[in-house]
């Protein structure tokens, strides 16, 4: 096969899935599942800010127990509607301990999609 010949063949390939596409064959992500996306995303803001309210009171970022955040929730850790669980959750932290990223975790109840990862960093000590 030259290269014309590979080059209508994907033409007509990507034509016939535009086609199918346009009566609806395939599958949109559905209004419930755009709808956890965006909690999921909030939940993980919201695990984000209790994980830097708490760095600024200690000095440094922690990941050794990601369910003691649950007094900075409000007393529980929110579920994850991606993941249907309460440790739906993820942090880094540096080696040094002054910077970490925290995301809510993607899980499979949204399908294929990437959560917003917050990236926290504590300010640096005044002289």
């Amino acid at each position: 096969m030259n290269k014309v010949s590979v080059c209508i063949s994907i033409l007509l390939v990507s034509g016939l899935c535009l086609a199918y596409a346009g009566q609806g064959k395939i599958p949109k992500v559905s209004e419930r599942v755009l709808k956890m996306r965006v909690e999921t995303d909030a939940l993980g803001k919201k695990f984000a800010d209790a994980v830097m309210a708490r760095a600024l009171k200690t000095g440094s970022f922690d990941n050794s127990n990601m369910g003691s955040y649950a007094k900075e929730l409000g007393g529980a850790i929110p579920v994850n509607p991606c993941t249907g669980t309460m440790t739906g959750y993820t942090m880094t932290v540096s080696k040094d301990k002054k910077s970490a990223s925290v995301a809510a975790s993607k899980g499979l109840n949204c399908g294929v999609w990437t959560p917003k990862v917050y990236t926290l960093k504590l300010p640096a000590k005044k002289h």
